[in-house]
């Protein structure tokens, strides 16, 4: 779960590439990261997520784990949030 309180400290960088920051917007780019990095989790991960609020649930914590850590990596790193966000495809995230 990533909350709005902490999706706040890079919203702008999603503003710069005329993105959403908030729960959607991050749902979007979970999913172009698991669609474009990591496939064959797809089926394993399941997306809730509200406009404050990014969920993802899964059965299996392997892929929970996995997917956490690419978006962790990503979340504290502005220029690779950036780059990111700039290549997700229009359909997964629309910029």
């Amino acid at each position: 779960m990533l909350f709005d309180g902490d999706m706040e400290h890079v919203e702008d960088v999603f503003e710069e590439h005329n993105a959403e920051g908030n729960g959607h917007g991050w749902e979007d780019l979970a999913q172009w990261l698991v669609h474009s990095l990591m496939p064959e989790l797809a089926d394993h991960l399941d997306f809730g997520s509200e406009s404050g609020t990014l969920v993802v649930t899964s059965t299996d914590p392997t892929a929970l784990k996995q997917l956490g850590d690419v978006l962790r990596n990503t979340f504290h790193d502005r220029e690779l949030l950036a780059r990111r966000i700039q290549g997700a495809d229009p359909l997964f995230l629309p910029h």
